[in-house]
């Protein structure tokens, strides 16, 4: 059998397993009702005469982009450490033993069920936005820029949320880990003020994310390619480490 059957079939597998969980539906459902509520506020305390020249709605769905991305993170955690938990990794890796062909699928189909979360759930928030403010219209040149952009967001946060989630194979140890590095971490730095804590701030994924939703950041030399670089890093460095950790040490 062919390494590309074996692994379209483990994908399939992993995708049943993701949506066999209650918690899977649970926190799409919360994410997609957290965004959405936002993109209606956001429409609807908005004044149409206030609004800046050259918006359009599909701005109200990259503000609602950091609701997702917390989403996005506790999913894809919860989803790459559930069987550690119940035990279901030894069966797990008795029906799939060519790990490599496991962790490829299951980084894959977390990565994408996240991102087409964030995608949908986005472009969801935009349209509420306009249905409240018809007047800044939704072009579909700013829609691609803006949820391409959400989509790097939110693969390289699910990304680094598989990477910690495998690397730890604790649920409760990811969601710490990955919650400190994207909104703890961040804040606490920025917010003391030295040079050496602003500087590595603005090294953080957190602060990565949030540069490239609201196009702020603690410091004054971080750009949209900066931002992408350092998220980019991040993600390989933790889907390295769990990964190697899947490759190489007993899953019990």
């Amino acid at each position: 059998m062919s390494t590309t059957t074996v692994v379209a079939r483990t994908c399939r597998a992993e995708v049943g397993r993701v949506w066999t969980l209650r918690s899977s539906f649970v926190l799409a459902a919360v994410t997609a009702a957290a965004v959405v509520a936002f993109g209606g506020l956001v429409g609807s305390t908005s004044d149409p005469d206030q609004v800046s020249p050259g918006s359009t709605a599909w701005d109200g769905g990259q503000m609602s982009g950091m609701f997702a991305l917390f989403g996005i993170l506790a999913l894809s955690v919860v989803t790459a450490t559930a069987d550690y938990g119940t035990g279901g990794i030894i069966p797990t890796l008795q029906w799939t033993p060519r790990r490599g062909v496991l962790l490829c699928a299951r980084t894959g189909v977390i990565v994408a069920t996240g991102t087409a979360l964030g995608l949908l759930s986005g472009a969801a928030a935009s349209l509420v936005v306009w249905l409240f403010l018809p007047g800044l219209g939704l072009p579909a040149g700013d829609g691609a820029a803006v949820m391409g952009g959400l989509a790097y967001v939110h693969a390289t946060g699910a990304l680094l949320a598989v990477g910690l989630g495998l690397l730890l194979r604790s649920t409760a140890g990811g969601l710490v880990s990955v919650i400190a590095l994207v909104l703890v971490l961040p804040m606490l730095l920025a917010q003391l003020g030295y040079t050496w804590s602003t500087t590595v701030a603005a090294h953080m994924p957190g602060t990565g994310a949030l540069f490239l939703i609201f196009g702020e950041g603690p410091s004054d030399d971080m750009t949209a390619a900066s931002a992408r670089l350092t998220l980019a890093i991040w993600a390989t460095v933790a889907i390295s480490a769990g990964g190697w950790r899947l490759l190489r040490t007993d899953a019990t």
